[in-house]
């Protein structure tokens, strides 16, 4: 049962990865501590986040005087020091803080982390590589499945033509000589407090006349091979009709 109470994070390291995840908190209506050796860091969030302090969280007693084990979490984000970071978990260790999350930006440093007992270690660099790499992978990906010489199922990314129209408005039995078997949809799921997301496959199933195609939908089809080709140069077909009659 939800308290109603307001999470909060402490946050160290206001670099380009921990000013954006601070910043991102904030908006969701998170309370957020930022915490820096450097003012000049500070100074670029403080009116957003609820608190700044300007100190060197490897010293235990400045931790210490923030009431730091009071936070839901304390997250790490410094990055090329990993010896800081090292020393700043063993500090919030012996001041008793539950929750830490922490930033590596090397495989090894991560595994080192989880090898002291930090579970939420956080890769940006691998993160971001991974999302790259599935949306290249998607957009190269047309799957077909021969079922005999003349037919077969095909995955085909949406005409434009198609685009917020409803499955009920197109006959694509009548005008292509293909079965809309269902839609394969791309969506962007949130991940890391929606500072970074990740792209996952959902099938809507059977497609109802109602249901509105939208960009960059796959479309599963079942048809004559040679229909496919009508469906792929729909743009072509309904821009000549227009064409044709002006």
């Amino acid at each position: 049962m939800s308290t109603g109470r307001q999470e909060k994070y402490a946050l160290v390291g206001m670099g380009d990865f921990g000013s954006q995840l601070a910043v991102t908190l904030a908006k969701k209506g998170i309370e957020v501590l930022a915490i820096d050796s450097s003012m000049e860091h500070l100074e670029e969030i403080k009116d957003i986040v609820e608190r700044t302090v300007c100190l060197d969280a490897t010293e235990e007693k400045a931790l210490e005087s923030q009431a730091i084990e009071e936070f839901d979490a304390v997250i790490i984000c410094i990055g090329d020091e990993f010896e800081e970071t090292l020393l700043i978990v063993t500090v919030l260790r012996n001041l008793g803080v539950k929750r830490i999350i922490a930033r590596a930006t090397t495989t090894r440093h991560a595994y080192i982390l989880r090898h002291l007992d930090i579970e939420e270690v956080i890769l940006p660099a691998v993160d971001a590589a991974y999302r790259l790499a599935n949306k290249l992978a998607l957009q190269e990906q047309f799957n077909r499945l021969e079922l005999s010489s003349d037919y077969e199922i095909t995955e085909i990314r949406t005409p434009s033509v198609f685009v917020g129209r409803k499955v009920g408005e197109i006959d694509f039995r009548q005008d292509f000589n293909v079965v809309l078997i269902t839609i394969k949809r791309i969506e962007m799921q949130p991940h890391f407090w929606g500072l970074a997301t990740r792209d996952v496959e959902r099938f809507i199933g059977v497609p109802q006349p109602e249901t509105v195609i939208e960009k960059d939908d796959i479309l599963l089809l079942f048809g004559n091979k040679k229909a496919f080709e009508s469906i792929i140069n729909a743009d072509e077909a309904v821009a000549g009709a227009k064409g044709s009659e002006a």
